[in-house]
């Protein structure tokens, strides 16, 4: 223990008497150091940065403008820091603002114009009210855009082929929201095309597939192929909500089709196909053909709800059929009744979704018409009883509770 305690110290005084001996030369060569990362600060970046400008452009597909308030920033790597600026991004798409930018090139660049070369670009700024942060450097085979709106809970890789420079660029996109994880494998060009893509959460599991059309105006065509749903843990409340507030509010334009194939475990040939379609015209939204299965209920839909300018109203058309309704009954925890079998319903009518106010038109079950008392006794029961329609989850069994009454009330 001694030898080994003294050749330590024996050591580490060679080494002490080595760097005294040197002491010079290390000194030099810190300051030499200091010098060449700080007397850029003093240079002017106009040429410099004009240069690598044409750099973003020529090989990425975008550029800075509003550059003049440029500081050169040593800590903590040499960056060029840009206040206030725009980031443009080819003729189609506009200007974004940036509250700040840093510019990380080669140190060498900074000294000689024709030799600087572009590293990494981060980027904070503020999109639709949200704040956002990020940054964009070029890899060995992909370039990586990395986006963040902390408030939302939004996460975002782009991962972008080397080979496209914006605006006609593609890729995959892995984006984060909340408990939601989304894979898009995407090529823009005049659109957004998008293909092989997969949406999850704990409930669901999505393959998508579509198109987004920016120009002459916006318009989407989405393709669902969903291959595991939870159904149990949707919200119908909150979907309700998107779908009848926000989504017929915003005048969107588009397509949405959703296939749902549920089968039956140790039941052969029990595959249920379940096709919702949906079309979206500057706020109207219309259904046509669209089929949903519970067990041996199947339900063919056809609705367009119409946005006025005091109310909605959603018109629709229902054919309902089941071989035994004791066994949908059965599905939803409901007891069987005898009296029932078969069930072959059409139904046709609106309702006035501000005012909660049904209206029908026509029901016929099993061939036959149902008579216009009936039909106000009915709408008065829809009047006072569906007021509580999506709400689940103070009420957990009142959808099923209301589908018994429902049927109870058109078979009567």
């Amino acid at each position: 223990m001694i030898i080994n305690t003294l050749r330590k110290k024996n050591f580490s005084k060679k080494i002490l008497n080595f760097i005294h001996y040197l002491r010079h030369i290390i000194l030099i060569f810190i300051l030499l150091t200091v010098l060449v990362f700080t007397i850029p600060k003093v240079l002017k970046h106009v040429n410099k940065f004009s240069e690598l400008n044409n750099i973003l452009k020529n090989q990425h597909g975008f550029t800075i403008k509003k550059s003049d308030n440029i500081k050169y920033k040593i800590f903590p790597q040499p960056n060029l820091e840009i206040q206030d600026s725009q980031i443009s991004i080819g003729k189609q798409l506009s200007n974004l603002k940036m509250k700040e930018l840093k510019v990380f090139t080669n140190l060498k660049g900074l000294y000689v114009s024709e030799e600087i070369f572009f590293k990494k670009l981060k980027f904070k700024g503020n999109y639709f009210g949200y704040d956002i942060n990020g940054y964009y450097t070029p890899k060995k085979d992909v370039n990586l855009l990395f986006l963040q709106f902390k408030d939302l809970g939004i996460e975002s890789k782009v991962f972008l082929n080397k080979n496209n420079i914006f605006p006609q660029c593609s890729g995959t996109i892995k984006l984060n929201i909340l408990d939601d994880s989304l894979l898009i494998n995407f090529d823009f060009d005049r659109n957004f095309k998008f293909k092989d893509s997969v949406f999850k959460n704990k409930n669901i599991n999505t393959n998508l597939s579509g198109q987004l059309d920016f120009k002459p105006f916006f318009y989407f065509k989405i393709f669902a192929d969903i291959k595991r749903a939870n159904l149990e843990n949707i919200k119908l409340e909150k979907l309700y909500q998107i779908i009848i507030n926000e989504i017929s509010n915003k005048k969107l334009n588009g397509e949405i089709s959703i296939n749902y194939l549920t089968k039956k475990k140790f039941v052969k040939n029990s595959i249920k196909s379940n096709k919702i379609n949906l079309v979206f015209k500057n706020g109207d939204i219309i259904s046509k053909n669209s089929v949903i299965q519970f067990s041996n209920l199947n339900i063919e839909i056809n609705f367009f709800l119409k946005k006025y300018p005091l109310y909605k109203d959603l018109s629709y058309e229902l054919l309902i059929k089941s071989e035994n309704i004791n066994k949908f009954l059965k599905t939803i925890d409901l007891d069987e009744n005898k009296n029932w079998n078969k069930i072959n319903a059409f139904i046709k009518g609106n309702i006035n979704i501000n005012a909660q106010k049904h209206y029908f038109d026509k029901i016929i079950i099993n061939q036959k018409n149902i008579g216009r008392e009936k039909l106000v006794q009915l709408k008065n029961y829809l009047d006072k009883n569906t007021i509580n329609y999506f709400d689940v989850e103070s009420k957990k069994n009142f959808f099923n509770l209301f589908l018994k009454d429902l049927i109870e009330f058109i078979l009567a």
